[in-house]
């Protein structure tokens, strides 16, 4: 008898306890859980595809191999044509006679395609690009018969240097840190491009050389492609889904290139040589189609 009254006070207490609450559920306002923003996380994987626009300064030198052997017979220097005669006219001559120094700059512009693959917030990728451009650098080397004469003042026993860099194209490797939008990354590879290269060597009184050597005049040149490395580094920023533009920077070396001139008698009894370092800086801004087929930007709870 004593069990059964225990019982039914107990369930009459839990009874009041589950109304009680009921109650206070009731009155109270109902509140939503709180919402949790979601996280963006971009994933760079995929391949995308480009245009590059930028600057390229040429890095090149030249080493020149002169046809006489009496110490102190040349004397090398560079600077803007002067004095009261006009610098040395073209003529017939194909490779561009000029007395003419420069340091070169050229617009470059082109485009680029690649792949990316994310592990984490390390970034591992491949590109391939090309551009052109045309860097023209002028040079010469007067001989010291010119005695006291203001440089590029005539065409008086003097050697004349022309490199041309023209069309470029690159295939690197990158590796890259991308922990959100940003992604920075050094690149390296092979670097495939087109030059040009002339030597010509004038004597008093020539002013211009026909393609055909002549006792006052003899000239060669060379059009072909090379190829080298490249190494550099860059930045990108994925400012919308899709799409990323950045910045980038390469240096690019494709060795060197000699042009020989045969002896053709006279004064002109010994080859002569000049061997052409072909260099250049490029800075550029790429703009890019992220095609996502590694994963779109997507958002984590």
């Amino acid at each position: 008898m004593k069990t059964k009254l225990i019982l039914s006070a107990v369930a009459a207490l839990l009874t009041g306890v589950s109304a009680a609450s009921a109650a206070d559920l009731a009155a109270r306002p109902y509140t939503k859980a709180p919402v949790v923003a979601p996280v963006a996380a971009y994933d760079w994987s995929g391949f995308y595809l480009g245009v590059n626009l930028g600057g390229s300064w040429s890095d090149n030198s030249h080493d020149y191999v002169m046809p006489f052997t009496t110490p102190g017979n040349v004397f090398a220097n560079c600077a803007t044509p002067a004095g009261a005669v006009a610098p040395v006219p073209t003529g017939p001559n194909p490779f561009d006679l000029s007395a003419s120094c420069s340091r070169p700059s050229s617009f470059i512009g082109g485009g680029q395609i690649g792949y990316n693959w994310q592990r984490g917030t390390w970034l591992f990728g491949v590109e391939a690009d090309g551009a052109w451009q045309r860097l023209i650098q002028h040079s010469f080397t007067r001989f010291s018969d010119n005695g006291s004469q203001q440089m590029g003042g005539v065409a008086n026993d003097t050697a004349y240097f022309r490199s041309e860099q023209g069309a470029l194209g690159t295939f690197r490797g990158r590796v890259g840190y991308a922990p959100g939008p940003w992604l920075l990354y050094a690149t390296g590879g092979l670097a495939v491009g087109n030059v040009k290269h002339s030597l010509t060597e004038v004597l008093d009184p020539g002013v211009s050389c026909p393609t055909a050597p002549t006792g006052s005049c003899r000239t060669g040149s060379n059009d072909v492609t090379k190829t080298g490395w490249t190494v550099g580094a860059g930045a990108e920023w994925m400012f919308a889904r899709n799409w990323s533009v950045g910045a980038e920077y390469l240096y690019v070396d494709l060795g060197s290139t000699t042009v020989t001139l045969a002896p053709t008698g006279g004064f002109f009894a010994t080859t002569s040589s000049a061997r052409f370092e072909d260099r250049e800086h490029i800075a550029r801004v790429k703009l890019n189609y992220h095609f996502n087929w590694g994963g779109p930007v997507v958002a984590k709870y």
